[in-house]
């Protein structure tokens, strides 16, 4: 009875992060065996105390203790179901739109994801379009890191770079000037600001089409940065003075990167709105906070009479305590205090990966996410407890388990008997084999040994007092359990390294010199690991999560 109650107590414990419902364990002792109602008073208390036993233990040794009583583990929660695209007739077209001023973050992925998920539900294309219109803030080596980023999470139809694109930008800048859909304004910025709050026209707006031409050719040579601006006509009354005659081109002194020589470029709404007009979107998710630029986009749909696309505002992540600048973490890394881009403390895609997360993560996180248009809040621990969550989902059946001793300290128990163990790479699938240790009376631990307590070496045999007691693993011994090495010049050093950039070294079992770069493993008590990297010397992790 008593392992019956413990099984169902650790079953339920692991189920709900380590803390059992006593009520919950009794429904299923009775569901079992109904004649236990009789004495449901004694069955309580002894339901009771072994719960109150299984809450006292760390969850990874609710995990173990699982492991060593061949309790199978609780069934997995069905996949979250994404909310369908509106208005959809066929296949789609979507489109990311990141700017090079550094590699993917956190905040690139969930929009990243649901347009991915989108069109391979879909079946439709999805376009990388990186946003380099504004010379000001490009970080070269960022192009190539996006575009590897992107392809690790999504399927990439197409690239398009728009800085590429710039004569395509002012035909359609042209042709919308002798439309008398746009003009040149010369005004100063505060004169224009100030007429357009009252919803007046400025001087240049009745122009004819003949003079803003002119004054177009002029931007490109002899106009100075601020002297003129193109502007996209529009209601001069519209409710939102941020609508009012919108500014599509500007006059840049700074030299971009890829096109020195270009002095006149377009802005976001411009070259956004033309790109996607010209690849045929057909669903565009973005965030609540870019409405104002859907208002102002629309205008050149219907001056180009062009269909709209259907457009998706969806809700802000917000972090509460987690502020991402590529610009100040650029800064940072040329100053040397990080190792660079994937350094494990920053929220940057490569950083993630190195560390061993999963592409199915973030697609179950982006799920969970949905196109909900509520603002979320939330720090920097619940969105990777989250993460955790969803990654271990994906690694835990497929990482094997090893032994990792961090800080070793050598122990002897005496008396005992020189065995050969077997331990399974994988509680739950030996058919992928197994581990094997000869052992006699020196080991490796890393936990403390307390006087008059009772430990059992993990799937070997029970000690206290450094003295050796028995093999067999009896519940009501309610032995400690700890993992260990036995004392062998084959053991392999290792150094881990931690989310927050220090490093933990210790010695590891030999069959991780076994593992090839890049596999994910965990070790046990220790926690999920991506090797790194294979030195003459040592073995290099980085850490992902418990």
């Amino acid at each position: 009875m008593e392992l019956l109650i413990k099984k169902y107590a650790l079953l339920n414990a692991v189920q709900h992060n380590g803390k059992a419902n006593p009520k919950a364990v009794i429904g299923k002792l009775i569901q079992e065996n109904p004649s236990l109602k009789k004495n449901i008073k004694e069955l309580l208390k002894r339901v009771t105390d072994i719960v109150e036993e299984i809450n006292a233990m760390p969850l990874e040794e609710q995990r173990e203790l699982m492991q060593e009583f061949k309790i199978e583990k609780p069934k997995k929660k069905t996949e979250e179901e994404i909310k369908p695209l509106p208005n959809v007739k066929g296949s789609v077209v979507m489109r990311f739109e990141p700017s090079p001023s550094g590699p993917l973050h956190i905040g690139h992925i969930h929009t990243l994801l649901l347009n991915d998920i989108y069109c391979k539900l879909y079946k439709g294309r999805l376009y990388l379009r990186i946003s380099d219109t504004n010379p000001e803030n490009i970080y070269l080596p960022a192009y190539q890191m996006i575009l590897e980023d992107a392809k690790w999470l999504a399927k990439i139809y197409k690239t398009i770079v728009q800085s590429e694109r710039l004569e395509i930008y002012y035909k359609y800048a042209e042709k919308l000037i002798k439309q008398g859909h746009a003009y040149v304004c010369t005004c100063k910025q505060e004169k224009f600001k100030e007429l357009a709050s009252k919803s007046k026209p400025c001087p240049c707006r009745e122009l004819p089409p003949k003079e803003h031409l002119s004054r177009w050719k002029k931007m490109f040579s002899s106009f100075q940065p601020g002297e003129a601006v193109l502007r996209i006509k529009t209601d001069i009354k519209h409710k939102n003075p941020a609508v009012r005659d919108w500014p599509a081109f500007r006059i840049v002194k700074e030299k971009h990167p890829k096109k020195p020589k270009a002095r006149v470029w377009p802005l976001m709404n411009f070259s956004v709105a033309i790109d996607d007009i010209l690849q045929g979107m057909t669903h565009i998710i973005r965030g609540k906070d870019h409405i104002v630029n859907t208002e102002r986009q629309l205008y050149l749909y219907r001056y180009l009479n062009k269909k709209e696309p259907v457009f998706i505002h969806i809700g802000r992540i917000n972090f509460t305590d987690l502020k991402i600048s590529t610009t100040e973490i650029r800064k940072s890394i040329q100053a040397k205090k990080f190792i660079g881009w994937d350094d494990p403390r920053l929220p940057f895609l490569r950083a993630l990966k190195r560390r061993g997360y999963q592409r199915e993560a973030f697609v179950k996180l982006t799920k969970h996410f949905g196109l909900s248009k509520v603002d979320k809040k939330i720090s920097k621990n619940e969105f990777f407890k989250l993460l955790n969550a969803y990654n271990k989902e994906i690694i835990e059946p497929l990482a094997n388990r090893y032994f990792f001793i961090e800080n070793p300290k050598l122990v002897e128990i005496k008396n005992a008997p020189e065995l050969t163990v077997k331990i399974p790479l994988h509680p739950d699938f030996p058919e992928r084999g197994y581990r094997l240790f000869k052992t006699s009376t020196k080991f490796y631990v890393q936990d403390k040994l307390e006087k008059n307590k009772i430990y059992r070496f993990m799937h070997l045999f029970n000690f206290k007092n450094k003295q050796f007691s028995s093999i067999e693993l009896d519940p009501k011994l309610n032995a400690k359990l700890i993992h260990w090495l036995p004392v062998s010049k084959d053991l392999v050093k290792v150094e881990i390294m931690m989310p927050d950039a220090s490093i933990k070294q210790g010695l590891a079992e030999p069959a991780v010199r076994n593992l090839e770069v890049d596999s994910i493993i965990q070790f046990e008590r220790f926690g999920f690991c991506r090797l790194d990297k294979k030195l003459k010397h040592r073995l290099v992790f980085w850490f992902a999560h418990k």
